[in-house]
């Protein structure tokens, strides 16, 4: 039999290493960037966001860490967004657009995890943000703070006083009655203390608003 031979005029053939390729390739498959996770509510087409607006809202982000009180953060956000008018019933479409620009570090990180299409209101997107950073284990700590709170040893009676009060206007939904509170108050000072509130006659047996 009759070896086959490359016919003289032939080019050689080339055969080409995979490796030997541009890692990115022109026919190289991009995935699409991720959609967001609100769905804009439509506005005016006249609308523009004011500079002085959204350079307010950039200098009060939520990161977590040095901020991290979210019901705070929405209180923040939502008195600098009173401040600004952009026409009738579109004040929640603003907010909506706005707000992801008050977060930053963990806290943007979360909102662009989160599945496309997610919030289409701005109360949605305001009752996600709350749940993730003020969870029922942070708010059952702070609680439990409350309740087993006592002075400490270098605090005056009105340091004391006011510490209790930070203590529960972070833990939003307390739900202590004014009775509660003062009962965990007295009962927390040092016994002196006690005594210099029982010596105009007995502290607990005055009303509630004397007490206070």
């Amino acid at each position: 039999m009759e070896k086959f031979k490359t016919p003289p005029d032939s080019p050689p053939i080339t055969v080409i290493d995979p490796d030997d390729q541009p890692m990115w390739s022109s026919t190289r498959t991009v995935a699409p960037t991720p959609s967001s996770a609100i769905i804009q509510r439509p506005i005016s087409d006249n609308f523009r966001i004011k500079g002085t607006h959204m350079q307010m809202i950039r200098d009060n982000q939520f990161d977590v860490r040095i901020r991290s009180d979210p019901h705070r953060q929405v209180a923040d956000f939502l008195e600098i967004s009173n401040l600004f008018q952009y026409g009738e019933n579109q004040e929640k479409a603003v907010m909506l657009r706005t707000f992801p620009f008050s977060l930053c570090e963990e806290a943007k990180i979360w909102l662009n995890e989160l599945n496309e299409g997610t919030f289409t209101l701005w109360n949605e997107m305001r009752e996600a943000f709350i749940s993730r950073y003020f969870s029922l284990a942070k708010f059952k700590r702070l609680l439990n703070d409350i309740r087993n709170f006592y002075q400490l040893g270098n605090e005056t009676l009105v340091e004391a006083w006011l510490r209790l009060k930070e203590m529960l206007r972070a833990c939003y939904g307390h739900g202590l009655t004014k009775g509660t509170i003062v009962h965990i108050f007295f009962h927390g000072l040092y016994g002196p203390i006690q005594g210099i509130l029982d010596a105009g006659g007995i502290f607990l047996y005055n009303t509630l608003n004397e007490a206070f």
